[in-house]
Order: C-alpha cells, then sequence, then structure tokens
C-alpha cells in the first residue's frame, strides 16, 4: 500500500510541476521587492491566457507612480516602493528613480539591464529617441552600474581570473552585452559562471 501511494505522489507531482512552470511564464504582474524578482513571486498576478489587467508605469503628471487595474480595482502605487514589473509578453522591468530599465536576463547571476528614453507625446510617440544605455547589477537588490569592463572587475575586485576571462573575451564595453546562442544565456554570465566562485 506504501509502494502504491509512493507511485501515486510522483505521479501527481510529475503532472503538477509543469503545469505551474508554464503557468508563470504566461503571467503579467509587479514584483514588490528584490527578492520577489529573484523568487519569481508576482503581486497582482494574472494568467495572462484566461485574464487580463493593464499596467501603466507612464501615469501623466504622476511619474512616480504605476497605475495597475487588477480585477475591476485600480491602484496607484509609487515606483519607489516596488522594484518593477513583468508583462504578458514576457518583458521584465526595474524601477529605479521612478525610471524603467528593461531587464535583459532575468535569472542569471548578473542582471543585465536597458534604458531607452522614450518620446511619450508628438509625432515620436513610442519611438525611442535615444540610443540605449547598458547597466548591470552584480545581484537583483545590488544599485544599477554602467556596464563596463572596469565596473565589472570593480563588482569583483579580488577575482583575477574573471579580470582576465572579459579582457580576453570582449576588445571593448560594446561587446559586453553580446548574447551566446550556443549557450542560451548572455556570454558575460557564461564566463562569470566559469569564473567567479
Amino acid at each position: 500500500m506504501k509502494k502504491m501511494y509512493y507511485l501515486f505522489s510522483i505521479l501527481v507531482s510529475t503532472l503538477i510541476i509543469p503545469q505551474s512552470a508554464s503557468a508563470q511564464k504566461d503571467s503579467s504582474g509587479i514584483y514588490k521587492t528584490a527578492e520577489d524578482f529573484q523568487q519569481r513571486k508576482l503581486s497582482y498576478a494574472i494568467n495572462c491566457k484566461t485574464e487580463k489587467h493593464k499596467i501603466n508605469p507612464n501615469v501623466i503628471f504622476k511619474g512616480s507612480e504605476v497605475k495597475i487595474k487588477h480585477d475591476g480595482t485600480t491602484y496607484e502605487l509609487k515606483k519607489s516602493e516596488l522594484f518593477g514589473y513583468r508583462t504578458c509578453d514576457g518583458k521584465e522591468f526595474r524601477f529605479v528613480d521612478d525610471m524603467e530599465y528593461k531587464v535583459l536576463n532575468p535569472g542569471e547571476l548578473v542582471t543585465l539591464y536597458v534604458y531607452q528614453h522614450l518620446a511619450h507625446s508628438g509625432k515620436e510617440a513610442n519611438q525611442a529617441i535615444n540610443q540605449p544605455v547598458y547597466y548591470f547589477s552584480y545581484n537583483a537588490a545590488a544599485s544599477l552600474q554602467a556596464l563596463s569592463k572596469d565596473n565589472l572587475k570593480a563588482a569583483f575586485p579580488g577575482n583575477h581570473k574573471f579580470h582576465d576571462a572579459i579582457d580576453a573575451a570582449f576588445k571593448d564595453d560594446k561587446e559586453l552585452y553580446t548574447y551566446d546562442n550556443f549557450h542560451k544565456m548572455y556570454k558575460l554570465n557564461w564566463i562569470i559562471n566559469n569564473n567567479v566562485n
């Protein structure tokens, strides 16, 4: 009887785990804290396949707030009290000083971000008007820093093996956000995973 119960529990867990994992892929909501972001825990969350809500991080005349319409109720939350948010198309953003930085690689050791100023009125509305600027944080709770070889070395000051590896792999700072299609991750994080203790 115990053996039958054990087999049944394994069968149930194999059926439930993939469903919850795929639900996370199709979800949208707010990350209240860096810890929530690391644990992939959304507040005001929905399953995008079956529910709808609206997250508006660009509230006119209230640039320090994000408005979310969830379950028929509208909430206005302070960006300074939130980590960021996730959209139904899988894009993730972090709030820093009331601005949004797109997260390029959620779940990787060193998080990469890009900021691109968008026009919000006139002919250029919703179009980028500046070149993208790249940043990193050595963990989700850390401050953003400009993505440069010097700043990366300063973030890992005693790891000369890592310093040598990024010098060998990247000619200049513009290559630091190169995506590695073979390893399915940013090249920088592949190097970090193999050179940081």
